[in-house]
């Protein structure tokens, strides 16, 4: 009988939710990115860090979704290596230590999977969230002004693209005035 309840559950599920195969691709991608970003977030709250074993997993998934996501096309995943990625880069070169190597190369896997645009919304997300951060540290007296105090910059960024993986037209509503 319990079989059958998780059968039924299961089928309306699929016939309320996920009416096509690919929005239930989709949806298995959005798990496993979520699980990852949890990660690779995680990992650096902890450590300060994010090696390149933790970012792997991302690689994998952005790889998948070549396959899984066709509709991102490959120029705007290959641009969206670089649109994020480049200019922290750049700001790490005229800033020592604005960035951390492991949250360019955070952006770099996550353009690739998501494509420019998101990847591009998530990185202006996170940037938001990060700064909302470092008020709430400064405001607690956690770091003083001034300091050069490292914070974990990556779990604001992971919210920030995941955020925009499943809210994009929102998030450019709120940021943009909808007129991205």
């Amino acid at each position: 009988v319990d079989n059958c309840a998780v059968l039924l559950f299961d089928r309306k599920f699929q016939r309320i939710f996920l009416q096509t195969m690919e929005e239930k691709m989709r949806f298995c991608m959005d798990l496993c990115l979520a699980v990852v970003l949890i990660q690779i977030a995680w990992t650096d709250i902890r450590t300060m860090m994010i090696p390149d074993r933790v970012l792997v997993p991302l690689m994998i998934l952005a790889g998948l979704s070549v396959f899984t996501e066709p509709e991102i096309p490959f120029t705007a995943r290959l641009i969206g290596i670089f649109c994020t990625a480049l200019p922290m880069y750049l700001a790490n070169l005229f800033v020592d230590g604005a960035f951390g190597g492991g949250d360019i190369r955070l952006l770099a896997a996550a353009g690739f999977c998501l494509g420019w645009k998101i990847c591009l919304i998530g990185t202006i997300t996170g940037l938001f969230l990060g700064g909302l951060q470092s008020v709430v540290l400064l405001a607690l007296g956690k770091v003083r002004f001034g300091e050069r105090a490292r914070i974990p910059f990556a779990p604001a960024l992971c919210m920030g693209l995941f955020a925009a993986r499943l809210f994009e037209d929102q998030i450019v509503s709120l940021f943009f005035w909808g007129t991205w």
